[in-house]
C-alpha cells in the first residue's frame, strides 16, 4: 500500500515539475544528531521503483557511496546491522507540449493547427535514508530534471546528489 502512495506522490511531482532546471528538495529529522550514524548499506528489499536505467543506477550509487563516504560514514552489508539503510528510487515520464506560434510568429489559440510538438522526458530521484534503530526515514530527497537521450543524463545525475548532500545536515570531513 505504501509503495502504491510513494509511486502516486511520484507522479504528481513529475507532473508538476518545472521544465527550466533540475528541481532539488531535501526534508529530513531535524531532531536527529546525524553525527552518531557511522555505518550504512543499500536496502536489499525489493523496490518496484528502482532506477530502471542501469548505467544510471550505477552513477547514483556511486556519487552516494562518494558523499556519504567524504562524510566519514562506511557502506558494510545490511546484514552487519549498519546505522543507516539507503533506498533511492527513480522514474521518468514522457511529456509532450506544444507551442503557441505558428511559423510566421502568430500567437495561436485554441483549434489552431500549426503548434509545434515537443517532447520531453522528466525524470524523479528520490533518496531515502533510513534510521535502523528508530525504523523511519530520517532524510529524504528529491530531484526532478529533464533528462536528454545521451551522456549529459551522467552529469544531470551527478549535479542533483551532488545539490541532495550540500543540504545533508553533517558536515564533509576533513581531507
Amino acid at each position: 500500500m505504501r509503495s502504491i502512495f510513494f509511486f502516486a506522490g511520484l507522479l504528481i511531482l513529475l507532473l508538476v515539475a518545472p521544465l527550466a532546471a533540475q528541481d532539488v528538495k531535501v526534508n529530513y529529522n531535524q531532531s536527529k544528531d546525524f553525527s552518531t550514524f557511522h555505518t550504512y548499506a543499500w536496502g536489499q528489499k525489493p523496490n518496484p521503483n528502482t532506477v530502471k536505467n542501469p548505467t544510471l543506477a550505477a552513477e547514483v550509487t556511486k556519487q552516494i557511496n562518494a558523499q556519504l563516504q567524504r562524510r566519514g560514514l562506511k557502506m558494510v552489508a545490511e546484514s552487519q546491522n549498519p546505522d543507516l539503510v539507503l533506498v533511492v528510487s527513480g522514474g521518468s515520464k514522457q511529456k509532450t507540449t506544444y507551442s503557441d506560434y505558428d511559423p510566421s510568429g502568430t500567437i495561436l489559440t485554441t483549434g489552431t493547427d500549426y503548434g509545434t510538438a515537443e517532447t520531453s522526458v522528466i525524470g524523479a530521484l528520490v533518496v531515502d535514508i533510513y534510521d535502523v534503530k528508530a525504523k523511519q526515514v530520517i532524510w529524504r530527497a528529491t530531484a526532478i530534471g529533464i533528462l536528454k537521450n545521451n551522456a549529459k543524463n551522467l552529469k544531470l545525475v551527478d549535479e542533483a546528489v551532488d545539490k541532495m548532500f550540500k543540504k545533508y545536515p553533517y558536515p564533509l570531513s576533513a581531507d
